[in-house]
């Protein structure tokens, strides 16, 4: 796979460890169709989110939806504390 883009969400670890329990069930909803592939890691107060694709259009779009599904989650975790 050509094409890689990683994004890495730093904040407090029970903070990211609840967007990461939040956007976990996306990754395991591939279909086999799909053109890129999603690796979700989670490690103490940091969360990675890496996307690679042979296609670029694939790959900016995964990434324009990753990072909407973490801006939501973070948003509500925001909520929820306040």
């Amino acid at each position: 796979m050509g094409i890689k883009a990683e994004f890495v969400l730093e904040d407090e670890e029970e903070a990211i460890k609840t967007v990461y329990e939040s956007i976990k069930e996306e990754k395991e909803n591939k279909t086999k169709l799909e053109r890129f592939f999603v690796d979700v890691a989670l490690k103490e107060d940091k969360l990675s989110v890496c996307i690679r694709g042979e296609d670029i259009v694939k790959v900016r779009a995964a990434a324009n939806t990753w990072l909407r599904l973490l801006k939501v989650a973070e948003e509500m975790v925001d909520v929820v504390k306040s």
